[in-house]
Order: C-alpha cells, then structure tokens, then sequence
C-alpha cells in the first residue's frame, strides 16, 4: 500500500433487520450431518446432539435443508408439507431441536419447497384422476405448447393432456393463479412459523409465476414474492424469507425494491469469489462488488456464500490435484469479512471434497466427525459413501490442529461477531497498484477494519500509513511494512 491517499469507493452498507447483525448460517442436509440410532440415515436426534459444535464455530443461524415427507433423497418434491420426514424422526424431535438451538442462540430456517410438489403428492395424485378441488392445483393443457424447462421440457403427458413441471416430471408445479393454492401454502408456513421456526429458505423463489414461457423472475413472480413477504410479517413481524435468487444482480434487485425480500443469495459474488480465488486475480471479485455498489439498495441484505448442496465443494473446486490449504482460507476470509450474511455449507469448514462423481450426491456425502469406523457418522451403513478417507478431513483432527482450516474458520466467524464493522459496516474499495492484492475497509459507526487479501505469491504492502495499527488475526502490531504470505490475508484495526 503506498503512502499516498488511496482512492476509496462506498460499497453498499447492511441496515438493521432480520436475521440478527452478524449472524452467521450453517447449511444442514439431515441425512448426511449425524445419524442417531444406526439406520445409516442422518435425523433430528443427531443433528441435535451436535448442536454444541456449531456453537463452538460460531453460528448464529441454521438453514434446514428440506425435511417433510417425500419420496426421494434429497426431499425437494413433498408429499406433505406439515410432516417431517420418517427418515428424520418426528414433530417432536423437531420441536427439540428448535428449543435446543433456540436456547444456544440459533435460529433456525426451514427450506420451503413453493414452486412445485412431488408427483406423488395427494393433491397431484387427484388432480391427474381429474378431481374438480385439486385439477386446478396445477397447470394442464390439451396442448403441448413447447416451453423448454430447467434441463428438458417443461410440459409432460398426463392421459390425454400436458402438465407443467419446469424441473421434470415427477416436480409438477403448482399453479399460483388459483387461490385457494397461495391460501394452502400461506396455512403451511403459519404452521411452522407457529412451530418456532424463525423463517424459510424459499426454494427456487424465481420459477413461482410463469407467463407464456418465460420460467422465470416475471412480474407476477415478483409481486408474489411481495406478496408472501407480507403474509410472513403478518404471522411473525420478526420472520424473514431468505431467496434462492440463482440470477443476475439486476434481477435480484428488484426482489429487493418491489418485493421487500429480506435476504437474497448472492449468486454472482459466489461465482467471482471462486473464480478470483482459482485464478489468483481479485480483478472480477472487485468488480461485482463495484456492481452491488451501484444496483443493490442501501437496506438489501445479501446471502453470501462459497458452497451449497447444488455447488462443487471448494475443497474440490479450489483443490484441483490436491488439497489447496491456502486457497480454501482466503477464500473462507472473504466469506467472513465482506458484507452480508455468511452462509457455510456443512463440511466446508473441514475442507470436505466432493464424492468422485458426478450425482448430486457427491456434493451431499456424510460429515466425517472423527477416525471411528464411518468416521462417527454412523454405527451402522452409510446412506451414501463418505467423500474422504483422508484422516486430516474430520472434525476431531483438526479441532486438535492450531492452524487447521476449521480453526480458521472459528477464528474468522469470531472475529467477525466481535467487530462490529464487519458484522455490519458499508464496504470501501481501495485503488491498488498491486493486481494481485484486494484491499477494502469495513466501516461502522467510525469503528474500521482494512482487509487486505493476496491472490499472489508472498508481497509486500508499505504500511505507514497504518503503522501502529493491530493485525486482528494474529494481534500483532503492524510496521512500516507488511508481509502477506501466498493467498494470504490480514485484517488491520484502523483508529
């Protein structure tokens, strides 16, 4: 960094509302967190008695992956919505882990499945027999009118007509224009906001309202979007939706400006993330958070995140031929110093890989906890084989290692709960001659913090500018100059 001023440009800052300033989020699949009593299918029961580590990494909120009924794995076609899946226990185990997170603090989000059903649904089940109530549940045509869906087409034959389902054909959407469909799901979330839960996750929220074959982010699908929004608030003023806004960021802005959406994934500062981090060139990052600067509204809050259920793991995607330790941290510290709500995949703090496939599947493998047999996930047959036979890729091993990825993590995550600038605080881009460094201050309430993250080899930055100042992650003081190491990063305490 050179003596002179610096060019700064104010990035947008985080108003307060729900979820709490500074919470962090865990992404939990159920099946694959910790099984209970043998069956090889991760539950309720297990993922409760695991509580006490996420308190330990930090975490503020959970986002449970969906858990009611349904024929498949993975659980995003239900078969009932006010059920909670067999595989995963009961109402009641449910009940205990949201008093049990509750008490540590956490909320809890439940992922909500709105745009489409499974096949085997009952209200799907009658609406194909011709039932007159439930008929109009759903979207059927005389006529094939040739929409093209997510990966194949989106009308399917049904006796001597076509139905709608834009992910395939055992997902028949529900039709939207009908009702006495909103009056159903608007009953479904009363129910679990009634329960406890603290909000949803809205699962493909774009997709809810076509028109004529434009599948997604319609008008219509924005007021309603607006619509339930305001439902939400009228049940639980303090609810919130978090959306799986998979667009551009003009796009997602407007479910910002004429939905009121509470929070919304921020998918292309994910895609640049990675891609800055597995280039070792901050150069897109820094332009998709100018971006944000000039289209998100003050107030919007973004979901940030480096891997979910859909994604290939970093400890993959960063990883190439083998395990890449420093990328997966710098890309862990921009997680946890930019603005937003983080949001960790289960098993990304470890560094977990993905399986050697290429099924969903493999992004969704059982968490490795410790050198037992399964690696602790279970005493009986895995539901799916574990991702890793690498010892150093368990909870129990690198709890153990000071300078191991999870211990970055809960270093990070701290760090970020104690500093209000960085839980809350607008972002300022600094102008570097160096290309490979990216530079920004988090800024609240005149509380600062200078990020300075290297996509390089080892360099150094002239500091005097800030001489004097803390280095928060290793609490030494900074000199004249500082060292960043190979994709390394520091955070500065600025007075």
């Amino acid at each position: 960094m050179k003596k002179r001023m610096l060019v700064l440009l104010a990035l947008f800052g985080v108003a307060a509302a729900q979820p709490a300033d500074g919470t962090v989020f865990y992404e939990i699949f159920l099946r694959s967190f910790q099984d209970s009593d043998g069956d090889g299918v991760g539950d309720l029961k297990g993922a409760t008695e695991r509580l006490d580590y996420l308190q330990d990494l930090g975490v503020g909120g959970i986002w449970l992956m969906p858990l009611h009924a349904s024929p498949s794995y993975h659980g995003y076609d239900v078969t009932d919505y006010k059920s909670v899946n067999p595989d995963y226990g009961t109402l009641e185990a449910l009940k205990a882990f949201l008093a049990a997170a509750h008490e540590r603090g956490m909320d809890v989000i439940l992922d909500l499945v709105v745009n489409h059903t499974s096949s085997e649904h009952p209200w799907f089940v009658q609406a194909e027999a011709g039932g007159s109530r439930y008929r109009n549940f759903y979207s059927f045509r005389n006529e094939d009118p040739g929409w093209r869906g997510l990966g194949g087409p989106a009308w399917h034959p049904s006796d001597d007509a076509y139905y709608l389902g834009l992910f395939w054909s055992e997902m028949p959407d529900l039709n939207y224009r009908n009702p006495a469909v909103l009056k159903e799901m608007q009953g479904v979330a009363r129910y679990w906001l009634n329960m406890g839960v603290d909000g949803f996750r809205v699962d493909a929220i774009q997709h809810i309202l076509e028109n004529e074959g434009i599948i997604a982010n319609t008008p219509e699908n924005v007021a309603w979007v607006g619509d339930f929004e305001a439902f939400i608030k009228s049940v639980n003023e303090d609810a919130y939706l978090v959306g799986e806004t998979w667009t551009d960021t003009e796009t997602i802005v407007r479910y910002h400006e004429r939905a009121q959406l509470d929070v919304s994934f921020n998918y292309p500062l994910f895609t640049a993330l990675i891609a800055s981090v597995q280039d070792r060139n901050p150069a897109g990052l820094a332009y998709v958070l100018g971006e944000d600067r000039q289209l998100y509204p003050e107030n919007a809050r973004s979901a940030t995140f480096i891997s979910n259920h859909d994604q290939i793991r970093p400890g993959t995607a960063l990883g190439f031929l083998r395990r890449d330790e420093a990328r997966l941290k710098l890309a862990a510290g921009l997680l946890l110093t930019l603005p937003g709500v983080p949001f960790i995949y289960y098993g990304e703090e470890l560094g977990l890989p993905n399986g050697p496939g290429d099924a969903d599947e493999e992004k969704r493998t059982p968490m490795p906890w410790d050198a037992s047999e399964n690696a602790g996930f279970t005493t009986g047959t895995p539901w799916y084989a574990l991702s890793s036979d690498d010892a150093e890729l368990t909870v129990a091993a690198q709890v153990a290692q000071p300078d191991s990825l999870l211990n970055h993590y809960k270093a990070l995550v701290a760090l970020r709960k104690a500093h209000p600038a960085l839980a809350q605080g607008t972002l300022i881009l600094e102008s570097q001659e160096n290309p490979d460094v990216l530079g920004f201050v988090r800024e609240y309430e005149g509380a600062r913090a200078l990020v300075l993250a290297n996509f390089g080899d080892e360099t150094q930055l002239e500091t005097s500018a800030y001489a004097g100042a803390t280095e928060l992650l290793t609490k030494k003081e900074v000199g004249e100059t500082l060292t960043l190491g190979e994709m390394g990063m520091a955070v500065l305490e600025l007075p």
